[in-house]
């Protein structure tokens, strides 16, 4: 037994039987100092490929440096494999041994290569994947080019709810993506722009039978959205998500509070009353305090915050009639009451003119308006994703390929477990 061997391979966690360690030292490379191991890689091979021939004669080695795995980056470790060459007796054709250590004609280990694609699920820069593992960005930027096989879609499933939307990536350009509605939450697609006719030869790509099956598509109230869905979905319910009925709401309130604002002088209490503590006016009702006193240094009183809030809709008829509509829609929302919704959209009076502009847009889009108010799914999982994805663009200072971006995107968002045979034969 060579005690050097066993103390490498257990060191290195090197299995290959083939490999025989014989020495191990330090060198210098661009003035960095690196581990070097020496091996000898062995042929088990018996007989000839070519001929069948079972005699060789020996015909030296073949030295290759191969990069392996460094616990210490600032330290780079190499393997020099000694490759034993053997010559046919019988048709003179020449064999070289292998290892499982690395590919033929590669110079990086897969071990490293399986390491890089750990790494690129991580919210890293593709420099610093590279300097941790002793290879150039261009090199993981090639690795990650052959991730794009992994995820590969299948045109003969659609989940049951999909979710849409747009996140902006390569030079600004807005993109098209689209998810699981429920579930895993998992990215179907991401399209390299959101025109309408991009979209619509995507899932027409999907058999008719396929496209049946969806039942809800979640969506903000971009038109041709709706039109794509009724177009490519002859089953599926839409359902605007709550989060922009809200958003559109609460904007409405707001401008309409700032419009009376602007009507006071800045020095009057009344301009005071409507300028600070913005946001308890829009808060939902049912979570302002109603009991525990703050100071107010505004208005120099100690009140509670709804009684804050009403201060400031005592001033105008109009603006106390907006902010109630705007609740009770938010509580209809929150409840699932339907009856209670086309209440609020049909009887109300008295209202600034930006909240009547957005109760016009509700009823022209009831009926998926209604839908939102009785169904469990939203937006919400589509945009932590897009959250996602602008993490993964600031950390990387942005990215002018469009299919690298999606790569990082869906390694990152899927956790992809190395799968040994898988990860080994893309890279």
């Amino acid at each position: 037994m060579n005690p050097i061997d066993n103390h490498i391979k257990f060191a290195l966690s090197i299995k290959d039987p083939n490999v025989i360690f014989f020495d191990y030292g330090y060198e210098y490379k661009q003035n960095r100092r690196i581990k070097v191991y020496r091996a000898t890689v062995k042929t088990s091979l018996k007989r000839c490929p070519q001929c069948g021939f079972d005699q060789f004669n020996h015909n030296g080695h073949y030295r290759a440096r191969v990069t392996y795995l460094a616990a210490n980056a600032s330290e780079p470790v190499y393997l020099e494999l000694h490759k034993e060459r053997l010559l046919c007796k019988n048709c003179g054709t020449s064999v070289m041994a292998t290892t499982e250590l690395v590919d033929k004609y590669c110079n990086i280990s897969r071990a490293t290569r399986q390491k890089i694609f750990m790494h690129l699920q991580d919210d890293r820069t593709q420099k610093s994947i590279a300097c941790d593992n002793n290879v150039s960005p261009s090199t993981v930027c090639r690795y990650l080019d052959k991730y794009d096989d992994l995820f590969r879609r299948n045109y003969n499933y659609l989940p049951e709810h999909l979710a849409m939307d747009e996140v902006r990536g390569v030079g600004g350009v807005l993109h098209f993506i689209c998810i699981n509605g429920a579930g895993d939450h998992e990215i179907q697609q991401i399209l390299p722009d959101r025109l309408k006719q991009s979209i619509l030869d995507y899932f027409n790509q999907f058999p008719l039978s396929v496209r049946q099956r969806v039942k809800t598509v979640t969506l903000d109230l971009n038109s041709y959205y709706q039109d794509i869905v009724k177009a490519v979905f002859p089953n599926a319910k839409i359902v605007v998500d709550r989060f922009h009925i809200v958003a559109m709401m609460t904007r409405a309130f707001n401008q309409s509070r700032v419009q009376l604002m602007k009507q006071y002088s800045k020095r009057t209490k009344e301009y005071r009353t409507l300028k600070f503590a913005w946001k308890l006016f829009l808060k939902h009702c049912d979570g302002l305090e109603v009991k525990q006193l703050f100071y107010d240094r505004h208005l120099r009183q100690q009140l509670t915050q709804q009684e804050r809030v009403q201060l400031g809709l005592e001033l105008d008829e109009t603006l106390a009639n907006t902010y109630t509509i705007m609740q009770g829609i938010m509580t209809c929302l929150k409840n699932h009451d339907k009856d209670g919704l086309v209440i609020y959209l049909y009887h109300n009076e008295q209202l600034s003119p930006k909240m009547k502009a957005t109760l016009i847009t509700f009823k022209k889009n009831l009926e998926i308006i209604l839908n939102a108010s009785e169904s469990k799914y939203s937006n919400g999982p589509i945009e932590g994703i897009n959250r996602m994805i602008k993490q993964i663009q600031r950390t990387a200072f942005g990215f002018r390929n469009y299919h690298h971006l999606v790569s990082r995107i869906k390694l990152q968002q899927m956790r992809t477990k190395p799968n040994k045979k898988t990860a080994l034969e893309v890279a």
